[in-house]
């Protein structure tokens, strides 16, 4: 007995070690076919100074006018009628140079923008807020150039105002709204000017796995965490019809072909702001067009002062309305690339963490929609066997307690002595214990997982990094997932060792339980940990 038992400790560590070695395989071919790397070529920054000044035009400056407010309703030609915010200069000259604003996500307002929006206006510029449709635009789905034809749609407003020079009308877009913007700069040759503030500049995919990346760094996260996040970011969203997360950024950039002036703020994880700016620069001289402007404000994402991205009530960074209104009223002006009196790139020293990848290919796990599965199958199956499982051994007890020495735990006899009752019981409660165990331990790894996931997503957004916390929270789930491995493989040694006598129902659940067990230590392959 003594050397079989040793014979099958030896058995379970040999299939714990190759188990091991295969998903260690299988997580490695999971990965995409490329990383996230540092970012190296910084720009150069000429000044520390933010301000912007034409060499030769005399321009109206912030507070130089007294400004006024009035609500508009925009139709958007499909039926749907959005409320606007309009502000003008009062008793300035005109014709007078005009700006669109278009939202990023998350805002969505006519009154978002206020503080920009008034400031601009207090310096000859009459500007308007439109709403933001929110119908049909989700986390899953939002359609940009339906977005651009209804910010068109405001443009025509705005262009048609009595005192407005449309020759001198531009656009404001932040964020995601950026891209909305250079789609109508492609539909439309009568926008003089573009204001991208916080541009993500690459398609979503490749800007999100730089976001990522960044993020769950800052939040103090384990090497081996940031770089799974970039499975995350390579595998196929079709399915979620999260088609925008591959919109097709290069083809609209090159149309910036008028005056354009890029800001970033140098809090900014979530964009490309080194990376973005230069991106930005390079394509408009390739198509003839040397006056892009570029500054650097200590902000963040929206242009606050500040890093967190949900600090309510933060002033905007300093000096960011002056700066777009000098560079406004300059290019209106007719301020050429070689007419300003400041540098094309300054204001405070940026510092890009990750490069964006522009190769985003995926590993043998490349679709979202295959993911999910492999998530949840494993739990369903491992809940599934365990209900099957109480239901088996509650059947059993009130047959045996009907039937006396009937016995449904065997499909070999009609009658069993007592001795092979109690045998057959004995199995009923290992094929239990086995739903039981590995069912429990499958449950309590994948929550420990997502709740750690998840913890680090909170940490990241909300800018409180736990570098000891997460480095031992990862070590526990690597730890977690190799008794996984171990209690998997004595259990299917277990029952590998007794398959005679398990039958029906009961080699039902066991198949239920490996498969569900697997699927699990897929999903822990995916995310990394059982690499090397």
């Amino acid at each position: 007995m003594k050397r079989i038992s040793v014979r099958r400790v030896a058995s379970v560590i040999a299939t714990a070690m190759a188990m091991t070695l295969v998903f260690a395989t299988l997580g490695w071919a999971m990965m995409p076919q490329w990383n996230t790397r540092p970012y190296t070529k910084h720009i150069v920054i000429a000044s520390a100074d933010t301000t912007i000044t034409p060499a030769h035009a005399n321009i109206p400056h912030e507070g130089r006018y007294r400004t006024r407010k009035t609500r508009l309703s925009i139709k958007t030609g499909d039926g749907i009628t959005l409320p606007a915010v309009l502000r003008e200069p009062v008793d300035a000259p005109g014709p007078r140079p005009a700006c669109l604003f278009i939202h990023g996500s998350g805002t969505s307002g006519a009154e978002d923008f206020g503080d920009i929006a008034n400031a601009m206006a207090s310096a000859g510029i009459v500007t308007l807020v439109p709403a933001k449709r929110n119908d049909n635009y989700t986390v899953l789905h939002r359609d940009y150039p339906r977005f651009a034809r209804e910010y068109g749609r405001s443009l025509d407003v705005l262009r048609g105002r009595i005192g407005v020079d449309p020759a001198k009308t531009g656009v404001y877009a932040e964020s995601e709204g950026t891209w909305i913007a250079t789609i109508l700069t492609s539909k439309r040759q009568d926008i003089a000017f573009a204001i991208l503030t916080s541009a993500p500049v690459f398609n979503g995919r490749e800007q999100m796995a730089m976001a990522v990346s960044a993020y769950t760094h800052e939040a103090g996260a384990p090497k081996p965490v940031v770089k799974d996040m970039a499975k995350l970011m390579s595998l196929d969203y079709a399915p979620f019809d999260l088609a925008y997360a591959d919109f097709d950024a290069d083809r609209y950039l090159k149309s910036l072909t008028m005056p354009v002036l890029v800001n970033y703020g140098t809090y900014d994880t979530a964009m490309p702001i080194e990376q973005g700016a230069q991106r930005i620069i390079a394509t408009a001289n390739k198509s003839g067009n040397e006056n892009v402007t570029v500054r650097y404000f200590a902000g963040n994402h929206q242009m606050r002062a500040g890093e967190g991205l949900f600090t309510p009530n933060l002033p905007l960074a300093e000096g960011y309305t002056q700066a777009l209104e000098n560079w406004v009223n300059g290019v209106t002006a007719g301020t050429k690339a070689d007419g300003w009196a400041t540098p094309q790139v300054a204001g405070a020293t940026p510092h890009q963490r990750f490069a964006a990848s522009q190769r985003t290919r995926s590993g043998i796990v490349g679709s979202l929609g295959v993911l999910a599965g492999l998530m949840v199958a494993g739990p369903v199956l491992i809940v599934m066997a365990a209900i099957l499982g109480i239901g088996l051994t509650v059947f059993s007890r009130l047959q045996t307690l009907l039937a006396g020495r009937r016995s449904v735990a065997t499909v070999r006899a009609v009658h069993a002595t007592p001795s092979e009752l109690a045998a057959q019981r004995r199995m009923l409660h290992g094929i239990a214990g086995l739903s039981a165990g590995i069912g429990t331990a499958v449950m309590v790894i994948t929550g420990l997982l997502y709740g750690y996931m998840g913890a680090v997503g909170v940490s990241a957004v909300l800018v409180m990094p736990q570098p000891r916390l997460f480095a031992v929270g990862w070590v526990v789930l690597r730890i977690a997932t190799m008794l996984l491995v171990v209690l998997f493989a004595w259990e299917m040694e277990r029952v590998w060792y007794c398959r005679a006598d398990i039958v029906g129902v009961q080699r039902v659940i066991c198949v239920m339980v490996a498969l569900g067990t697997l699927t699990t230590l897929m999903t822990l392959a995916f995310w990394g940990l059982f690499s090397l």
